[in-house]
């Protein structure tokens, strides 16, 4: 088996970020250098369901802080919402061409 190739997250955040933008996929692949696309559209699925902070690793990681800050977390789900509306905006544009 190959070995894993980890990501940061702020790679994640702008792949995501950009793809949404209308980026293609392949595109996205060669710039950092992501060995398949069906990643971009897991990190996508990520933060549609769980925002941007869905994107960070957390494997290993113990619970220090059960309670976010409800800013930031109202934050995350306004950018959440506004991608989401930005995305299906994009969708309707393609289906209507």
């Amino acid at each position: 088996m190959g070995k894993l190739r980890k990501y940061s997250y702020d790679d994640k955040v702008q792949v995501v970020k950009k793809f949404m933008e209308g980026y293609p996929s392949s595109r996205l692949v060669k710039e950092f250098n992501i060995k398949h696309r069906n990643r971009i559209y897991e990190w996508r699925d990520q933060v549609l369901q769980g925002g941007y902070e869905a994107l960070k690793g957390h494997r290993g990681m113990t619970n220090k802080a059960p309670h976010q800050n409800r800013e930031r977390s109202l934050e995350e789900e306004n950018e959440h919402l506004k991608l989401e509306v930005k995305y299906l905006k994009k969708l309707l544009e393609l289906q209507r061409r």
